[in-house]
């Protein structure tokens, strides 16, 4: 009877037994799916994390560069006012220059050499310009753009309409920005030629 007794305590602690592994791989392969759950929430929020620094990253560049271009402008630009008061010197010496009478120049030394002076300090000038981004662009022959271009007449000429005929005044830009529009007379085309014929 002891050893009825013996093997049902034995069944009933292998049952036992088994349950408790059962329930323990049951546990193990529960945990194991709560630790993918928490690996995987763990991965999407780094992920999230590693875009938004990233955004950061790219914004911080794209600020950063503004913020050269701003500075690079402002010094170009932090010039404009300067050189056009300047260059009203520039056109004063100009006029001086073309104001002198040619056979005046040859037959006195003197102010033949004024001339030279007031052409070397005009050089001067315009290489001070350059050196600062100040440059004159070419408008002869040129087609008439009213972002460059300021029209001061029209007139007939052998050139096709729309062309500049004349530059009384030179225009200049500063690094790629117009700094003063040039002066011109833009061409109205050849004059048309009235048909007497038709009034006879």
């Amino acid at each position: 009877m002891s050893e009825m007794k013996d093997t049902k305590q034995a069944e009933q602690k292998n049952k036992t037994e088994k349950k408790d592994s059962q329930i323990k791989v049951s546990d193990k392969k529960i945990q194991k799916n709560q630790d993918k759950k928490v690996i995987e929430e763990l991965k999407t929020k780094l992920k999230n994390v590693e875009d938004k620094l990233l955004r950061e990253l790219a914004e911080n560049d794209n600020l950063r560069k503004r913020h050269e271009q701003e500075l690079s402008d402002s010094h170009k630009f932090a010039i404009k006012n300067f050189s056009l008061d300047i260059l009203t010197v520039s056109d004063n010496f100009q006029r001086a220059i073309h104001s002198i009478p040619k056979n005046d120049l040859e037959k006195s030394t003197v102010l033949k050499n004024l001339v030279v002076g007031l052409e070397s300090v005009e050089k001067e000038m315009h290489v001070v310009f350059e050196r600062n981004g100040v440059k004159p662009f070419e408008s002869m022959n040129e087609v008439f753009d009213p972002e460059l271009h300021q029209a001061v007449s029209y007139k007939n000429s052998d050139k096709k309409s729309g062309a500049i005929i004349e530059e009384m005044q030179k225009g200049y830009k500063i690094a790629n920005r117009l700094l003063r529009p040039a002066m011109v007379t833009v061409s109205k085309g050849p004059e048309e030629k009235k048909d007497n014929s038709s009034e006879q």
